[in-house]
């Protein structure tokens, strides 16, 4: 028996089994919150790289397309010989392309035998044999594709320059005449990268897919981990983890050449930490809360038990009357559910049914037959209040809605203020006849009321029409324009359709 009245162990495992599920939830969350972050970063990420590789890559496709077009035009109509004159041709040719690329150092023709013409010029019998350089053997054992490298130029004191170079095949019979390549400025490549904005803080380079730097914008990195690098990036794009970094990666120059993005991981966990903290406070201050209430319930009841107890046992109630108590709580509960229920459909100056109670049933009402519309408006309601007060007025809108209310007597008419000095009345199951002979008797008694205030004569205006047959919105325009046909000729009238 003493068991069966232990609250504390009850209140203890519900408030137990509470916690237990908000640190449940809390954690669901927090892993949802930790996944859809680091999606987020990883995208934006994704989106950086896609971006930069799409400005490389424009950046050196221009020059192969023009390359593309020079190697044409090259190897169709420009030859070495002996006599010199068709060499200092070739010179003028290039020297006007080369020109017209802001970023090109030199441009290099070169056949199989090792003759070759650099612009800006240079003594061909300068000790130099083009056809031991990487990009002469790649491109003239290859087909009609353009290749990039990274080489050094031995006549601009350039260590590094990005070399794009082409076979020259003849269009007439095939054959290969060479090689035209063009030196570009690695600098210029780097200055892409550094003007990029990534979203976080990061490192981003450019590798081949053999595992060999081409342009580090002065990062430390291995060689061991520029292999390793190349082995898993063997996509068009993607991105992977590998040794605590987060990469993501895309091809560039024809796919030879890969723009890695690399961020650390322990980093990136702490943006997406920051971003689900929010949550995890939110739980501790929840279970907190729930401490609290725990505590207080428990001392609440307690001190209700005493009470109880203190009572039965003084003889000042008797065991039974908690349960009266209960029942009288929930009748005044109800009771004051009831008032709040009428004073929200209840007009607080006149006593009248409020809008939203005259919204509700004149929907009701338009579909039901013998139902009528009238709407009310008190004749030169702003000359009283200008003359006489507000508080007059006030008392006006009073009087008129008490006249109205005392007249109707027993009969199925309902009263709303509309808005203002404005009245709605509605008839349910009343003839148009009995309609307005009410209007009428409520008119004459208001129009003939003696007032405290000298001069004070009041009137109204209304305007009657049946309802159904039309919308509701319909109904009301009808009425309202019987109203505003009685203002126009004189006023302190009813006028129904």
């Amino acid at each position: 028996m003493i068991e069966s009245l232990n609250f504390r162990k009850p209140l203890n495992i519900c408030f137990a089994v509470l916690a237990l599920t908000i640190v449940l939830v809390g954690l669901l969350i927090v892993h949802s919150q930790w996944s859809i972050a680091q999606d987020l970063y990883r995208k934006q990420n994704r989106l950086y790289i896609n971006n930069v590789a799409s400005t490389l890559d424009k950046y050196l496709d221009g020059y192969e397309n023009s390359m593309g077009e020079m190697a044409r035009i090259a190897a169709d109509q420009h030859k070495f010989d002996d006599t010199g004159e068709s060499n200092l041709a070739l010179r003028t040719w290039l020297i006007e392309r080369l020109r017209i690329m802001p970023d090109g150092i030199s441009i290099i023709h070169a056949d199989h035998h090792g003759h070759f013409i650099r612009l800006p010029y240079v003594d061909s019998t300068f000790d130099w044999d083009p056809t031991k350089e990487p990009w002469f053997t790649i491109s003239i054992e290859d087909s009609d594709e353009a290749h990039f490298s990274v080489s050094k130029d031995p006549f601009a004191n350039k260590e590094r320059v990005i070399t794009i170079s082409r076979p020259l095949i003849n269009g007439t019979d095939g054959s290969n005449n060479g090689v035209l390549a063009l030196n570009l400025d690695i600098d210029k490549s780097v200055e892409i990268l550094n003007d990029a904005l990534p979203p976080m803080k990061s490192r981003t380079f450019v590798m081949t897919r053999e595992g060999e730097m081409v342009i580090n914008p002065g990062y430390p990195i291995e060689p061991a981990k520029l292999k390793a690098l190349a082995h898993l990036a063997r996509e068009y794009r993607g991105d992977f983890s590998m040794d605590g970094h987060y990469y993501a990666y895309r091809a560039v120059a024809s796919q030879s050449w890969l723009v890695i993005h690399e961020v650390d991981e322990a980093y990136l966990n702490d943006l997406i930490l920051n971003r689900s903290l929010n949550v995890i406070w939110g739980v501790l201050f929840t279970l907190v809360v729930m401490f609290f209430c725990w505590w207080s319930t428990r001392a609440a009841m307690n001190t209700i038990f005493m009470r109880i107890a203190t009572s039965i046992r003084a003889g000042t109630i008797k065991p039974a009357a908690v349960e009266e108590l209960i029942f009288e709580e929930i009748h005044s509960s109800q009771q004051r559910h009831e008032k709040i229920a009428h004073e929200a459909l209840t007009d607080g100056l006149t006593g009248l049914k409020n809008r939203r109670a005259f919204d509700a049933d004149a929907s009701r009402f338009n579909g039901k037959p013998l139902t009528h519309l009238a709407m009310i408006d008190i004749d030169n309601f702003k000359t009283i209040n200008d003359t006489w007060g507000h508080p007059v007025g006030d008392m006006v809108l009073r009087t008129i809605a008490e006249l109205g209310l005392r007249l109707r007597g027993l009969e199925n008419i309902t009263l709303y203020r509309y808005g203002g000095e404005e009245i709605a009345v509605l008839f349910d199951g009343i003839s148009a006849e009995k309609a307005k002979s009410y209007l009428e008797k409520w008119r004459i008694t208001v129009n003939t009321r003696n007032f405290r205030e000298n001069n004070l004569k009041v009137s109204f205006s209304a305007g009657l029409a049946k309802m159904g047959g039309a919308s509701l919105p319909e109904v009301i325009a009808r009425a309202d324009k019987l109203l505003y046909q009685a203002k126009k000729t004189g006023k302190n009238k009813v006028i129904a359709s």
